[in-house]
C-alpha cells in the first residue's frame, strides 16, 4: 500500500477541522469502490476523522466487509465475469475463499459517476484494519477513528443472510478489539436490538443508534432504552431543535449521507457534531464553524452561554436550566418558599398539600 503525500494546504486543513467528525462513507464511495482497502485510502488522501464501514458474516465465520449480506447486482460479478442477479449470492452461504473470487469494483457504478474502475474484492475486516492502521502511522493520523456498522436485521436473521444477531455482535467486537482499543472505534446500526445487546454486554465500547424513520428525541430515546453516545439520523428528516434536544442530553448528532456543500453547511448551521459522506473530497469546500464548550451556535454566530443554561433555537439562543429563571444575561436559582414544590415548566412552583399560597409562601390550611 503506497503512502500518501501531503502538502502543506491539505495538512493546515486538517488542523483546522479536525474537532468536527468528517466520516468517509464506506471509506469514499463517491470516489472508490465502497467499503474496500482502496476506499479507506482514498478516503485519507482528506481530512476525514473517522472510517465508517459495514460489516456481515461468511459461512465459515468470518467478518467481512460489506454493506449487503449479499453480491449486489449494483456493482458486483461473479468469478466467471457475469452479472450477479437479485440476491442469487448469499454471502453466509458462502466461504470467504468463494467470496473473495468475485469483483465488485470493475462494473461503473450507477450512481456515483466519479467512481474509480478497479478490479476489487471484499476484504476481511482484520485485514482491512490491519492496514488501514498501518497507513495512519505512515501518515501520522493515528487519531483517526472507524464507525463500524453491524449489518443486521430481523428479517436477514431469518431468511438466512446472518447468524442469530448476539452470535454475530459477538464476533464482529471479539475481531474488533484484537486490533483497536476500544476508544478508537464506535459501533452503529440499524438493529437496535444490537445496540441494545452491546449496551448492556460490553458497556465500555463506544455506540452509535442509526434511524431512517421520524426523528423524535424523547421517543426514539425511550425506544432504545438507554443513552447512546451519537445518534445517526437520515439528514433530511433532522431538524435544529432535534440536535438541541440530543445536546441537553450529551448526545452527539452525525447525520448520513450528506454529499453536497449546500446540504452540509445547512447542517453545520444546525449544530451537528460531524457529517457522514461519500465525497470526502468536498470537505475543504466546507466553511466549518464549531464553538467552544460554553458557546452555542446560534444563528451562524456563538453565542456565549451562562452558568446554568442549555442551547436554544430561540433568542437569545440559551434558555436557563429547570429550576433556575433568565435575569438579564443570567440564570437564577429560583428561590422556593418552604412547603412548596417546583412544576413540571421547570419555572413555577405551587405548594404542597395542606398549603395554600398567600403573599408569595405557602401558608399551613387551617383545619
Amino acid at each position: 500500500m503506497s503512502v500518501i503525500k501531503f502538502s502543506l494546504v491539505f495538512i493546515l486543513t486538517l488542523s483546522s477541522v479536525f474537532a468536527f467528525d468528517w466520516q468517509g462513507h464506506r471509506g469514499a464511495r463517491g470516489l472508490y469502490p465502497e467499503n474496500t482497502i482502496g476506499a479507506m485510502e482514498e478516503a485519507l488522501k482528506y481530512p476525514v476523522t473517522t472510517l465508517e464501514l459495514d460489516v456481515v458474516v461468511s459461512k465459515d465465520m468470518k467478518v467481512v466487509v460489506s454493506h449487503e449480506p449479499w453480491m449486489s447486482e449494483e456493482f458486483c460479478q461473479n468469478p466467471e465475469g457475469k452479472r450477479v442477479k437479485g440476491r442469487e449470492y448469499n454471502l453466509y452461504k458462502l466461504s470467504y475463499e468463494e467470496i473473495q473470487r468475485f469483483d465488485c469494483g470493475s462494473i461503473p457504478h450507477p450512481r456515483f459517476p466519479q467512481q474509480k474502475k478497479v478490479r476489487e474484492g471484499k476484504p476481511l475486516l482484520e485485514r482491512l484494519l490491519t492496514e488501514s492502521e498501518q497507513m495512519l502511522k505512515k501518515l501520522n493520523r493515528e487519531k483517526v477513528q472507524y464507525n463500524i456498522e453491524i449489518k443486521s436485521t430481523i428479517e436477514d436473521e431469518k431468511d438466512g443472510f446472518q447468524p442469530d444477531y448476539k452470535t454475530f455482535t459477538d464476533l464482529v467486537v471479539k475481531t474488533i478489539q484484537s486490533q483497536l482499543k476500544n476508544e478508537k472505534f464506535f459501533i452503529q446500526s440499524f438493529d437496535w436490538r444490537v445496540l441494545r445487546y452491546l449496551h448492556e454486554k460490553y458497556p465500555q465500547i463506544q455506540l452509535s443508534a442509526l434511524i431512517e424513520t421520524e426523528v423524535n428525541p424523547q421517543e426514539n430515546l425511550k425506544n432504545l432504552g438507554f443513552h447512546p453516545q451519537v445518534f445517526s439520523p437520515d439528514f433530511t428528516l433532522l431538524k435544529k431543535e432535534h440536535v438541541a434536544a440530543f445536546h441537553t442530553l450529551n448526545i452527539k448528532v452525525i447525520p448520513w449521507t450528506v454529499n453536497t456543500v449546500p446540504e452540509m453547511e445547512k447542517l453545520i448551521a444546525m449544530n451537528v457534531d460531524g457529517i457522514i459522506t461519500d465525497y470526502p473530497n468536498l470537505i475543504s469546500s466546507v466553511a466549518v464553524k464549531k464553538c467552544g464548550p460554553k458557546s452555542h451556535l446560534f444563528e451562524g454566530k456563538c453565542v456565549k452561554m451562562p452558568a446554568h443554561s442549555i442551547p436554544s433555537d430561540l433568542n437569545p439562543g440559551w434558555k436557563c436550566k429547570d429550576g433556575f429563571v433568565q435575569k438579564r444575561f443570567k440564570c437564577e436559582k429560583i428561590k422556593l418558599p418552604p412547603h412548596s414544590v417546583l412544576l413540571e415548566d421547570g419555572k413555577t412552583w405551587e405548594c404542597k398539600t395542606g398549603y395554600e399560597r398567600y403573599r408569595g409562601t405557602c401558608k399551613k390550611i387551617s383545619q
